[in-house]
């Protein structure tokens, strides 16, 4: 029991190492002025959607990371009083080999590559009031995503959609596919849409903050001061199980 209980201690310590440092990043900004995408989160029954999909590029991302939360942001239209939608809805990562612009938009099950994990099941949360607009905020279970598999692509389905207000415009991408990026920034995301009427593509979807903790390798030093911790507590207890007296 001794021993069980020194070996998970180290491993609990080792794991806790991986993700010490946390943060935030957001992608996409600046958004469109003024107006905003009410897909998938706001009006998806205005078109039927039942699947939305958005792509990030690998290489937007500086590291490894354990996204745990996602943030969407409302502050270009904030007059009407837009309400999340109603229903269940399932958020998904995954990799994909496809690059913002190239998504396919008429099977969604095309654009799905290796690594698919559910993050979020359920209703929708509340928006957060936040200096400047608000913020809908949504934590799920962690997903470890790595830049150097691929780039992130994010499913989200949506069955039941019921409108309780007016349609939410969360904040959408200026920089896209096949709109003008300002001066410095660079496509990094785009989006596809599928209900009665497919798309998606042009835009750089929807503005997204990823909460996050840091993955990192443990030092071979500290993988070393686990190993001889184990075989400390290990050893004496070898001799005591041969009746061999206790080392001084």
């Amino acid at each position: 029991m001794l021993i069980r209980a020194v070996c998970r201690g180290m491993f609990c310590l080792v794991m806790a190492g991986a993700s010490l440092q946390a943060g935030n990043l957001v992608l996409g900004d600046p958004p469109m002025l003024g107006t905003g995408n009410c897909d998938p989160f706001g009006c998806p029954a205005f078109i039927g959607l039942g699947t939305y999909q958005q792509v990030y590029l690998n290489s937007a991302f500086p590291s490894p990371i354990s996204i745990a939360g996602l943030t969407f942001f409302d502050s270009q239209v904030l007059g009407n009083g837009g309400l999340p939608n109603g229903g269940t809805y399932t958020l998904v990562f995954s990799y994909t080999s496809l690059d913002p612009g190239d998504l396919n938009l008429t099977n969604p099950g095309l654009n799905v590559g290796s690594g698919s994990q559910g993050f979020f099941t359920g209703a929708l949360p509340t928006l957060t009031q936040e200096v400047g607009g608000k913020e809908l905020i949504i934590t799920g279970a962690p997903f470890v995503y790595n830049p150097a598999d691929g780039n992130l692509l994010l499913t989200v389905t949506v069955s039941g959609a019921v409108s309780p207000g007016p349609s939410l415009y969360l904040n959408e991408a200026q920089c896209g596919p096949q709109t003008v990026c300002p001066a410095g920034s660079s496509v990094i995301s785009s989006e596809a849409y599928f209900g009665y009427a497919n798309g998606g593509n042009d835009t750089g979807g929807l503005v997204t903050g990823f909460d996050y903790g840091s993955v990192s390798t443990p030092e071979p030093a500290t993988l070393l001061l686990v190993l001889a911790g184990i075989a400390l507590v290990r050893f004496p207890a070898r001799r005591r199980s041969r009746g061999l007296p206790k080392p001084c």
